[in-house]
């Protein structure tokens, strides 16, 4: 990993005076529950960093959430102070609500608004959201803004401005930044801050960026409910009886409500594109080795993310447009040069003709997955699904229906490599239910040693989705790992599905595939159950993105009349109740290209998002 070189990049270079007024304990939120002493010691924790993540918030940048909550029916959404509520000054409305990233950027740069005026805006709109989603874990403000000067003096003085100059970038929480804590969830971590950046926030710094606030995990980063005992709960903005998603789920809901124009997630098993789906925003997947991933905290054995299947580091944004050329320019400015892992890869030009074919809509080949074949889709997913392909195909884009292969075979093979230290365990896919395997995903694993180590530091209980998605079991003793034959009987299955699915690209000669990124929206906090819609794809090391394109309606209603492929399908189908208690959730559609063809896809996706959106391009 690349060494910062000089302290243009540092985000905290040396001590100094408060650039925002502190507030006293009086302006700390009535809605925190702060625990006695005599509770759980992880309870006290949690308080604390509560408490402590409170009082950065400028007593003028608070607000009383109840005032900016709709309540409908069983649930409620939240929102902002509007434009003319007086909350906002100067430019703050106009920066943070109507630009993307890119529109940032260049309005730093050509002079039309300071570094500092957009890093204000940010700061006191993620204030705003971080209040009524509970969607922060590390506020940076006065560092993020003393930043910002630095950034201003820089081109005051027309020194070489970076590719992202001045552009304020939320990170989901394991991302390391020196002196800040990475609590990952996990309460035993609070106070033992990081020591290094991470490989991409020192990158991000060398280009420019500030960096502002960290944003919240589920405890374990395993499941799809951004929620834990160190923060508490992150709701979604838009129905807040439904989860944010994860495990990049403070990032969806900080983004939803623009209090981020562009944020840093990671993905392993959909936690980029999961929370962009369940929040309504866009999020990028790109394949391994584009993007920096070195050097995060993740609550695993230290080697495991090589094996099988590799996380990644991806955008989530408020355009289709601003993930590809974040990405673009993460690459084009060395990527593999602040991390090993990273591939050398070029990047072009969008104009470039090798993509001239894949700006036309007419010359596009698009493949379309209904369903996977384990888990049927809700009304307003297939609608949502069936309406673009509608679009496009009135776009002149040719569609062609296929159906994904081997998916059994291929949550057999996804379980194998998750447990690799040992354990049976039965598909993935399922895990969520009752009617599921019995024995946990991570059952005595190395992975739930090192969990059971830093829960019992503080006598942390698991968080419910842990719980009920079955993903790990503290009580029983570790396996044997597996042997070096069995590794390699699953290297061997990972290459055969491999060859399946590049035989797929070329029997029907498509240049991408759109799909759900679920059978569902966002589902009730607790209940998340499946991801075999964007797990086959990590499988795969394919890039993958999620565009919004609506939001249930009164017209999708339960189908009484229904076959399912199997109980656990009829299961997890059931949690969709109807359109009252699903109002406003966001539906969307994933686009998937093949491997390594990360800025193709992008060019595909910004295509098909202006045909379904008008998305800018």
């Amino acid at each position: 990993m690349r060494v910062i070189p000089s302290s243009r990049t540092q985000l905290f270079p040396q001590p100094f005076e408060p650039l925002l007024p502190l507030p006293t304990s009086s302006h700390i939120s009535p809605y925190l529950d702060f625990p006695k002493m005599s509770q759980p010691k992880y309870q006290t924790l949690g308080a604390r960093k509560q408490r402590e993540q409170s009082l950065l918030i400028p007593p003028a940048w608070r607000i009383d959430p109840k005032d900016y909550t709709t309540s409908y029916g069983k649930t409620a959404s939240v929102h902002v102070p509007a434009e003319d509520s007086g909350f906002w000054e100067g430019n703050e409305w106009e920066i943070t609500e109507r630009n993307d990233a890119i529109d940032v950027v260049e309005g730093i740069k050509a002079g039309k608004w300071s570094a500092v005026e957009v890093t204000r805006a940010f700061c006191k709109r993620a204030a705003v959201v971080g209040q009524l989603t509970n969607c922060l874990t590390e506020i940076m403000f006065d560092a993020a803004l003393k930043r910002a000067q630095d950034l201003d003096t820089d081109q005051k003085s027309h020194k070489p401005l970076g590719l992202l100059h001045g552009l304020p970038i939320s990170l989901k929480d394991s991302y390391q930044i020196p002196g800040i804590d990475a609590t990952i969830g996990l309460t035993a971590l609070i106070s033992h801050p990081s020591t290094s950046y991470s490989s991409l926030p020192a990158l991000l710094l060398s280009l420019g960026a500030v960096l502002y606030v960290k944003t919240n995990v589920p405890q374990t980063m395993m499941t799809a409910d951004s929620h834990n005992h160190v923060i508490g709960r992150t709701v979604n903005p838009y129905n807040t009886s439904l989860t944010a998603g994860g495990s990049s789920g403070g990032e969806g809901a900080l983004i939803a409500l623009k209090g981020s124009v562009l944020g840093f997630g990671t993905d392993l098993a959909g936690s980029i594109r999961i929370p962009a789906m369940c929040d309504g925003v866009y999020g990028f997947k790109p394949s391994a080795g584009v993007v920096p991933f070195a050097g995060q905290r993740i609550p695993i054995v230290e080697g495991w993310e090589g094996v099988g299947i590799k996380p990644v580091s991806g955008p989530l944004a408020s355009t289709a447009r601003a993930c590809s050329w974040v990405v673009g320019e993460v690459v084009k400015a060395g990527a593999v040069e602040w991390d090993a892992e990273c591939l050398r890869m070029r990047w072009l030009s969008e104009e470039d003709r090798e993509f001239e074919r894949l700006r036309d809509p007419r010359k596009l080949r698009i493949g379309v997955v209904r369903d996977d074949g384990l888990f049927s889709t809700t009304p307003p997913v297939k609608r949502g699904l069936e309406e673009s392909v509608a679009k496009l195909e009135g776009a002149g884009v040719t569609v062609v229906p296929i159906q994904l292969p081997v998916m059994k075979e291929a949550g057999e093979l996804v379980g194998g490599l998750l447990t690799i230290y040992g354990n049976e365990v039965g598909s993935p896919f399922t895990c969520g239910f009752t009617f599921s395997p019995t024995r946990s995903l991570f059952q005595a694993t190395k992975t739930t040693q090192y969990l059971k180590t830093h829960l019992n530091q503080t006598s942390e209980p698991l968080i419910p989705s842990v719980i009920n998605m079955k993903l790990v079991d503290t009580t029983s003793t570790p396996p044997p790992p597996r042997t070096i034959p069995e590794y390699l009987a699953l290297h061997k299955k990972h290459t055969d599905i491999a060859e399946i699915y590049n035989n797929l690209w070329k029997d029907h000669q498509i240049d991408a595939i759109i799909m759900p990124p679920a059978p569902n929206t966002a589902v009730p906090h607790d209940a998340w159950g499946t991801v075999s819609y964007t797990v086959i794809w990590s499988l795969m090391d394919y890039p993958g993105f999620v565009i919004p394109v609506g939001k249930v309606e009164s017209g999708d209603v339960v189908e009484t009349e229904k076959e399912f492929y199997w109980e656990g399908d009829r299961g997890f189908y059931g949690l969709y109740t109807g359109p009252e208690d699903y109002r406003g959730a966001p539906i969307g559609v994933q686009i998937v290209g093949r491997k390594q063809d990360d800025q193709a896809l992008g060019v595909v996706v910004g295509v098909i998002d202006s045909i379904l959106n008008g998305g800018k391009s």
